[in-house]
C-alpha cells in the first residue's frame, strides 16, 4: 500500500491555519514553533502540487480548493477524534458487545431482569444473545465465541469460573385427565410409574438424574424416554398424553399460555421438600473483552 499524501498533523496544521487566519496564530494555538508549521504546510502543498493557502503579511487565505480541502480535514479529524473516544471506551468496557449462550431450558426475559441495571448503566454496550445446549455452549465458551454462559450448575473444568444466578423449583406437568391431577400436590412416589418425558439439554439431563435419585432406590426402575428436543418442547408431548415431565417453576406463565387446561402443573413433595433445579453464569477469567471484564464486575458485586 503506499504511502498517504498526508499525516494527521499536516491536517490539524492546515485546520489551525484556516480558524486562526496566519501561520503564527496557528503555531500559537498548537503550541509549537511558527516555522514547524509553515515546514509542514509547504511539505503538504509540495506532496499535494496544489496551494492550499495565499500567504500575504497579514495573514494565510484559503485558495478555492484550500477552501474544499480544509472541509475535508474537519471531517477526516472529527472522525479520527470520535474512534479515539469510542476506543477509549472500548478499552474501558463502555462501549462494545457482550455475546451471551443461554441454555434451551432459560426463558429470556430471567436473565434480562438480572443484567437491566448493568444496561441501563451502559446503554452503549450491545447484548447479543444464543442458544444450546448447555454442553455447547460450554464448548464455546472455552473457544472463545461468547463471553458468557447461562446454564445450569454442574461440575466444571478449573478453567472456567460459575456465579449461582437463581433457583427454579421442579414442578410436574401431566395431563389434565390424569388420575394425580385431582390432587393438591404429589410425592415422587406417586409418580414411579409414570413414564418421564426429557429434552435433550442440560436441563433434561439434570430431570434424569434427579428420577434416578430420587426414583432409584425403590424396587421399580423408573421409564424414562429422552427426546431430541429441548425440554421446553416436550409439555407439547405431555399434552399429547404422552407421558408427563419435570419443569422449572419460571415456565409455569408461558407454560398456562400456551397450553391452558390440557395440562395440570403439580407440586412435588417429599421429607426434603421441593427439589430445585440451579442455575449460574459461567465464563472464562482471562477472557480479554472489556465488556465482559465489566460485566464480571458487576456480576461479582451485585450476586451474594
Amino acid at each position: 500500500m503506499r504511502r498517504p499524501p498526508f499525516d494527521l498533523w499536516q491536517l490539524l496544521c492546515v485546520r489551525a491555519i484556516a480558524e486562526h487566519g496566519s501561520i503564527h496564530g496557528a503555531a500559537r494555538f498548537l503550541n509549537t514553533r511558527q516555522s514547524a508549521v509553515s515546514r509542514s504546510l509547504h511539505k503538504l502543498e509540495e506532496r499535494l502540487n496544489i496551494r492550499l493557502f495565499t500567504r500575504s503579511p497579514v495573514g494565510a487565505v484559503p485558495t478555492v480548493f484550500g477552501r474544499e480541502f480544509v472541509l475535508w480535514t474537519q471531517m477526516i479529524l472529527d472522525n479520527v477524534a470520535g474512534m479515539n473516544a469510542r476506543a477509549r471506551r472500548t478499552g474501558k468496557g463502555e462501549n462494545g458487545q457482550i455475546s451471551i449462550g443461554v441454555q434451551t431450558c432459560v426463558l429470556p426475559g430471567r436473565l434480562s431482569t438480572f443484567t437491566a441495571e448493568f444496561r441501563t448503566a451502559h446503554p452503549d454496550i450491545v447484548f447479543c444473545y444464543s442458544e444450546g445446549t448447555g454442553k455447547r455452549l460450554l464448548r464455546r465458551l472455552q473457544s472463545g465465541q461468547i463471553d458468557f454462559a447461562v446454564v445450569t450448575r454442574r461440575t466444571l473444568v478449573p478453567a472456567l469460573r460459575v456465579t449461582p444466578l437463581w433457583s427454579d423449583r421442579i414442578v410436574a406437568a401431566l395431563p389434565a385427565g390424569h388420575p394425580l391431577a385431582t390432587r393438591p400436590e404429589v410425592s415422587w412416589a406417586d409418580l414411579r410409574h409414570e413414564i418421564f418425558l426429557i429434552g435433550r439439554d442440560n436441563a433434561g439431563q439434570d430431570f434424569k438424574e434427579l428420577i434416578r435419585r430420587k426414583l432409584g432406590e425403590t424396587d421399580i426402575h423408573p421409564r424414562i424416554r429422552r427426546h431430541d428436543i429441548g425440554s421446553n418442547r416436550v409439555v407439547a408431548l405431555v399434552q399429547n398424553k404422552e407421558g408427563i415431565a419435570l419443569l422449572p417453576a419460571s415456565w409455569l406463565p408461558l407454560i398456562r399460555d400456551q397450553h391452558g387446561h390440557d395440562i395440570a402443573i403439580m407440586e412435588i413433595r417429599d421429607a426434603g421438600g421441593s427439589s430445585h433445579l440451579e442455575f449460574g453464569i459461567v465464563w472464562r477469567p482471562d477472557n480479554e473483552n472489556p465488556c465482559a471484564r465489566s460485566l464480571t464486575r458487576y456480576i461479582e458485586a451485585h450476586v451474594p
